[in-house]
């Protein structure tokens, strides 16, 4: 659905944005098949990776009216509801979005009807990107090591976690790996994980602890 504003304060993905999503292994088939899709729709212009991890979304997760299951009637249903979930990107502010999404309902929901909206503005999350510096080179080693592999690039997360409220609260940089796969079918009823890949992150975890000791201003 068309929704004004939605895209006004988004940043453009820079070019070494880019370049690093460029860089991560990518077959679409083999994507449509570990994520039980049956196409890759989406924006023109961006890749998957991009779309992922570098563009907002506004999803209806949930729509419910009448009578969903058992025996169909013959009646217009009197109320419906839905649900959305809104992934906001760098440049989005949760509250301004909040406010977009109370204009469209003011001014597209007829008079004839009654509505009422409920916006999580408090438990939700700002963005929050990792900045550059050398706790991530020192995760890249603890990976490489934690995985025993030579190649270790960066994704990216498109989840609302509590990154930026760490961040300014303790005043340090929040870095993330993942321990995740496509197929792990994420926030799903069967959710699920790798028991070789949890232990590959444990011990990156593991890894990790030794080579930011290597970064101790107080040592030599």
């Amino acid at each position: 659905m068309t929704f004004p504003g939605f895209y006004d304060d988004v940043e453009e993905v820079s070019p070494s944005r880019r370049a690093e999503l460029a860089a991560l292994p990518f077959d679409p088939q083999d994507w449509l098949d570990r994520s039980h899709t049956r196409s890759i729709l989406g924006e023109e212009d961006y890749t998957v990776f991009e779309q992922l991890w570098e563009r907002p979304a506004l999803e209806v997760i949930a729509l419910a009216a009448g009578d969903p299951i058992g025996v169909k009637r013959a009646a217009v249903p009197s109320m419906a509801a839905a649900d959305l979930s809104i992934r906001t990107v760098a440049g989005q502010k949760v509250q301004d979005v909040a406010d977009q999404v109370r204009r469209w309902a003011e001014t597209t929901i007829s008079d004839g009807y009654t509505y009422r909206l409920s916006l999580d503005t408090e438990t939700a999350q700002e963005f929050y990107r990792t900045p550059n510096n050398p706790v991530l080179e020192s995760l890249s080693k603890a990976m490489a090591k934690g995985f025993r592999t030579e190649a270790v690039r960066r994704m990216g997360n498109a989840g609302g976690g509590p990154a930026d409220l760490l961040s300014s609260t303790l005043k340090v940089p929040v870095v993330f790996f993942g321990t995740g796969l496509v197929e792990d079918n994420w926030h799903d009823s069967d959710e699920s994980v790798r028991v070789d890949v949890l232990k590959a992150g444990a011990a990156t975890l593991a890894f990790l602890w030794e080579e930011l000791g290597r970064h101790d201003p107080e040592r030599p």
